[in-house]
């Protein structure tokens, strides 16, 4: 196994300290003094549940209308995608991955010897998906179909109608489908349904990192049939056989409070898309619509992307994410999650930087 350099992770350690990060895909974050509870003095720091928390695993089922054995807890959603690649990806297997998407998604396949087929998006029309080109792109040896929903990079969404169509074109070739739904609720009410619904060959992941602004709990999880849980559960013996019961103890105390995290998520992104909006419509180097939905988006730049980047960090200590780690050279991301007053200082240095170099 060579599993490509996970070149975007590697970009934050890279900076000088004290940069204005505006390319990060998470909701500001949540701290331990916000859930204003203690751990309790006889939580047993001895046993973890490999298969996770049973009332952490219920809290999951129960949102995603399931039964309690669908749910498997994971070390964040990385950990999940791994392990599902781990368990179905056989060397020589073709794997068919939507296009612009977050680099962990499309380069884990070929870590495991997969020949991997991007299918892009269009970006002429707000990043819609066809269909007809993931099934020309399958082939006969397609084992694996993966996406997210919502995009990331792009927030894009895949419709109910669109998600049945996949799913039913991945049954018939006898392949599984893979949807990362970590942001998939930011969409609020216009979020599209849970993949999971659409079959036993479909799987899901999810994580509290996004929506809760919970990343340092790696608290994740799969949503599959029990058949192939059982594998995915097989080689998670291998990995980290349990999570920390510490970190899926809070990842319970926020489902338990879901509905706040989700509002706390709304009024932050909602106050940093009208800033974003107003910016990025007044800056002519920058194409592209701000989703309605999502906590990142992916404008075109008619700059040099790479000039500008690192521009921005080498000047004015601010970070980015270029669009070649998502697939695409001529575009970045952008987050809409973080701090107000570092998001507006980052968008213009952006403006300030652009004026430089075209």
């Amino acid at each position: 196994m060579r599993f490509p350099p996970f070149e975007h992770l590697h970009l934050y350690e890279r900076g000088p300290p004290n940069v204005v990060n505006i390319s990060l895909s998470n909701v500001q974050g949540f701290r331990f003094g916000e859930f204003a509870r203690p751990v309790p003095a006889d939580f047993d720091l001895n046993e973890a549940d490999p298969n996770g928390a049973r009332e952490l695993r219920t809290l999951i089922a129960r949102r995603h209308g399931v039964p309690v054995d669908h749910v498997l807890v994971t070390g964040g959603a990385t950990e999940a995608n791994f392990l599902v690649n781990a368990a179905l990806v056989e060397p020589g297997a073709r794997v068919v991955v939507d296009s612009p998407i977050y680099s962990p998604l499309r380069d884990c396949p070929i870590g495991f010897g997969a020949s991997v087929a991007s299918v892009a998006r269009d970006c002429r029309s707000d990043w819609a998906f066809d269909v007809d080109r993931v099934r020309r792109a399958m082939g006969r040896r397609c084992r694996l179909v993966v996406l997210a929903n919502l995009n990331n990079p792009t927030s894009a969404a895949l419709s109910r109608s669109e998600l049945e169509e996949l799913c039913q074109l991945a049954a018939d070739r006898g392949a599984s489908v893979l949807v990362d739904e970590t942001f998939r609720e930011l969409a609020f009410e216009a979020a599209p349904p849970s993949a999971i619904r659409f079959g036993p060959h479909v799987i899901a992941v999810s994580t509290v990192t996004k929506v809760c602004g919970l990343g340092g709990l790696r608290a994740g999880w799969i949503l599959a049939d029990p058949t192939l849980l059982r594998r995915f559960r097989a080689v998670k013996d291998y990995t980290a056989v349990c999570g920390s019961g510490v970190g899926q103890l809070l990842a319970t105390w926020a489902l338990r409070r879901y509905a706040f995290f989700l509002r706390r998520a709304r009024r932050i992104l909602d106050g940093n898309r009208k800033r974003v909006r107003e910016t990025v419509e007044g800056i002519r180097e920058l194409e592209g619509s701000v989703p309605e939905g999502g906590t990142v988006l992916f404008p075109h730049c008619r700059a040099n992307v790479g000039r500008l980047a690192d521009l921005l960090l080498r000047r004015y200590r601010t970070v980015i994410a270029p669009g070649r780690f998502f697939g695409l050279r001529d575009h970045f991301r952008l987050g809409l999650g973080g701090d107000p007053r570092e998001l507006e200082i980052g968008l213009g240095n952006i403006a300030r930087a652009l004026k430089s170099i075209v």
